[in-house]
């Protein structure tokens, strides 16, 4: 039948009425539900990493992460289920999904895709028997029968039997029937599965240091740049705030933050715009470093001052991130991405950090102020022998034979610039007895580091004063450090310090804490690094040229050489160290005992442990023998090696003494970024510091605390005594952490000399009574369960 006008005209109305009713056409529809839906391609069947479970529900490390970021951005996920890698890298790229999860960064096409930042760290891991001994790295494999997956990683098959399994399930599965020694398997996978079948007798060895290690990210087309943006936008906030290191902790795995390259690290995000976003600036400190920094409110230290000052005057919240001193540096969180800004940064283009030259990684913002070496005087005595005559102005002044009264610590700047120029100097091992030796008359003059004002008035029984109007002549620059790339960001820093400068803000904050204020240097070092310009001392050795002796010696060898022992200590880390006022501590006193057992006589090298960490004092430096008190990482393996753990650190809860045990649901108080076993399914509060927690619960303001036992009771006994109660703890403990010595790489008879020492010391409880003056439970390493932690 033909169609009239008048029907045309009627379809086309009712075309018109289902527009306007708000029925979009097809491609609109799937437009709108792009805007609310994250479409994620993944593999079943690779847990931990990726999975399908029984409900069909997704799983996995990965999947949580993508989750997390998803709920950031207001979208949901929609699952593409894929059966490989490279059917996920085709379905992305044919775009019937947004997201690929679940794969090393890097390790797809490389034109066609975009990576997020890196999320997390992985590595291959070692699995033995839980009864085996003696099996913590590759050397120790010869003769041994090891399983690997076929196509997983390369070994040499000369000093061992490589048996090689379809999956790694199946090495795992099949380890005591194939009778295997050892077997490499991806370590997230090793701790994953056997949290899961605890049945099973292995355990991984956590001394192992893989050379075979990689990062997690996502990857996106590499054209979706406003989706990348979005999802590194997201991945920032999830892993500032802990739930990445939750999701890990609440499926066995420990959470590895992602591993640093070794190569310049380019910005890949707009620092200023996400700082802005999230109207948050994230800052990097020491809790026990003063005077630049402390986590006691009454007395923040300077750089935290001029941290809030520059947060207020950028409008932003400020969060300090407490950095373990003994594993981490400021710098080295601003590199891993962990915090925005690193303060009390010297200008220096030769600098390095913990080994990592950070030329072209780091830039500088304008420097707030300028410091340097002092000379330091008792008060009233001029230099000339009389008290009233004329000051010493110069270091000029001291030449011949007044600088055998002129004293420094040995191995700094100043012990390297005064011999560079000529003056015999005498040296200490720290400057607190340069400064001991100045005030009882062994030394008339000392050149110390300008942050000997914050010394002076902290230790009021030496009676001596800073040269007046002495001008550092060796001196640098001070500055905040920020990312390579973070170009807007200093922008904006840059003018906000300038302000503080400019109105007082910095010299008063310098002044609370008597460190003299020096405006930033421009002339003659216009860079503001140590000029350090060598003279010919003749036949004396070359800083520049490293002479080795053609004896190969090994540490123990060394140190009965020297007699001595020089082990590295904390200056300012009780109950475990301190140097002030007086030398003691928990590790100083088992320091004692060791040099005591190997038969020599014992050295201390005080560190100043945020300045570096303790690979780079053992094995860069080498200022020492060994470190105490130390928790293995692998990211040290090529520099250090660890001693069989001499005790246990574990997690306890914490309650009043009057109170009874908690209840299971009731809510932890935890230090802030905490993620360990103990807190998976809990409602947890966070708190800045151990000293926070602990005065909350005894004032009744929390029920119960989640802290580690080695500092907990320490502490309490110092502020509480009485007034609280540890629950748990010992072979019990869900959470334990074991604690070593560390020494160079090499160094394997030390090592042995040192596990041996410390067998016998706990033997005859020389160990145990030491850790009871210290009022820090003490479990030996056999009280425990073979598990990793």
């Amino acid at each position: 039948m033909p169609v009239t006008l008048s029907s045309r005209c009627l379809v086309l109305a009712c075309l018109l009425l289902l527009l306007d009713s708000g029925l979009a056409w097809p491609d609109e529809k799937s437009k709108e539900a792009d805007n609310e839906t994250l479409v994620v391609c993944a593999v079943p069947t690779a847990m931990p990493r990726t999975g399908r479970g029984p409900d069909e529900k997704a799983i996995g490390l990965d999947v949580a992460v993508v989750q997390l970021v998803a709920k950031q951005l207001g979208r949901q996920v929609e699952w593409h289920w894929c059966a490989s890698a490279s059917c996920s890298w085709k379905y992305i790229q044919n775009g019937r999904c947004d997201v690929v999860i679940g794969q090393p960064h890097g390790s797809g096409p490389s034109r066609e895709l975009a990576w997020s930042t890196p999320y997390s760290g992985s590595r291959f891991g070692l699995v033995v028997h839980k009864d085996s001994h003696g099996i913590r790295s590759v050397g120790d494999l010869n003769g041994k029968r090891v399983g690997i997956v076929s196509g997983s990683v390369a070994l040499s098959s000369e000093d061992h039997t490589a048996i090689r399994f379809k999956t790694r399930e199946q090495i795992l599965d099949e380890f005591v029937d194939q009778k295997l020694d050892a077997a490499f398997v991806d370590d997230d996978f090793a701790a994953w599965y056997l949290h899961e079948h605890r049945e099973l007798p292995l355990r991984r060895v956590p001394e192992y240091v893989p050379h075979q290690r990689w990062n997690m990210a996502f990857s996106v087309r590499a054209k979706d740049k406003r989706l990348l943006a979005d999802i590194d936008r997201a991945l920032r906030m999830v892993l500032s705030n802990g739930q990445v290191s939750k999701v890990f902790s609440e499926q066995g795995v420990a959470y590895r933050a992602p591993f640093a390259n070794t190569d310049g690290r380019q910005v890949a995000y707009d620092a200023w715009k996400r700082i802005r976003e999230r109207g948050e600036l994230v800052v990097s400190m020491d809790p026990a470093n003063l005077p630049f920094s402390s986590a006691k409110e009454d007395r923040p230290g300077l750089d935290v001052e001029l941290a809030r000052a520059l947060a207020r005057e950028l409008d932003l919240r400020l969060r300090l991130e407490w950095i373990d001193v003994q594993r981490e540096t400021a710098i080295g969180e601003l590199l891993d991405g962990e915090c925005d800004l690193a303060f009390g940064a010297a200008i220096d283009p030769g600098a390095v950090d913990d080994e990592e030259e950070l030329a072209g990684k780091v830039i500088y913002s304008k420097p707030y102020y300028g410091t340097g070496y002092l000379l330091v005087v008792r008060r009233g005595f001029s230099g000339s022998g009389l008290r009233d005559g004329p000051c010493v102005k110069s270091l000029v002044e001291l030449k011949g034979d007044k600088s055998r009264r002129l004293g420094t610590d040995a191995g700094s700047v100043a012990d390297y610039y005064l011999r560079q120029h000529g003056y015999r100097r005498r040296l200490f091992r720290t400057q607190l007895a340069v400064l001991k030796s100045l005030h009882d008359g062994g030394i008339d003059y000392a050149y110390v580091w300008a942050n000997v004002g914050w010394i002076l008035h902290t230790t009021p029984e030496f009676e001596l004063e800073v040269v007046p109007g002495y001008v550092p002549e060796d001196h640098w620059n001070i500055a905040i450090a920020m990312r390579r790339g973070d170009d807007e960001l200093k922008h904006h820093v840059d003018a906000a310090v300038q302000k503080l400068a400019q109105n007082g803000t910095v010299s008063s904050a310098l002044s609370r804490y008597h460190v003299p204020h020096f405006p930033p240097f421009v002339k003659p070092q216009q860079t503001g690094a140590i000029h350090r310009k060598p003279t010919d001392r003749g036949l004396e050795p070359q800083m520049h040229r490293r002479q080795r002796s053609k004896t190969d010696y090994g540490g123990l060898q060394r140190l009965r050489s020297a007699g001595e022992l020089v082990v590295g200590l904390d200056h300012n880390n009780l109950p475990f160290s301190t140097v002030h006022p007086e030398a003691s501590g928990l590790d100083y006193e088992i320091a004692g005992l060791l040099a005591e057992q190997l038969g020599v006589s014992l050295r201390v090298y005080w560190a100043y442990s945020s300045h570096d960490s303790y690979p780079s004092k053992l094995a860069n430096k080498k200022f020492c023998d060994v470190m105490l008190g130390v928790m293995p990482d692998d990211r040290f393996g090529k520099r250090v090696i660890y001693s069989k753990p001499y005790y246990y650190a574990t997690y306890q809860h914490v309650v009043r003494a009057d109170r009874a045990a908690p209840a299971e649901d009731a809510p932890l108080a935890v230090q802030r970024g905490v993620a360990v076993h103990g807190l998976d399914g809990r409602d947890v509060r966070a708190y800045p510091t151990l000293e926070a927690i602990l005065s909350a619960v005894a004032k009744g303001e929390e029920q119960t605390g989640y802290v580690i036992s080695s500092r907990g009771h320490w502490l309490a006994e110092q502020h509480w005594p009485g007034k609280l109660k540890f629950i748990g703890g010992g072979s019990e403990a869900v959470d334990h952490f074991g604690i070593c010595a560390a020494v160079r790489k090499g160094d394997d008879d030390l090592k042995a000399a040192i596990d041996e020492a410390l067998n016998e010391l706990a033997k005859t409880g020389r160990v145990a009574e030491v850790f009871k003056r210290w009022h820090v439970p003490y479990t030996e390493a056999q009280e425990m369960p073979t598990r990793s932690p």
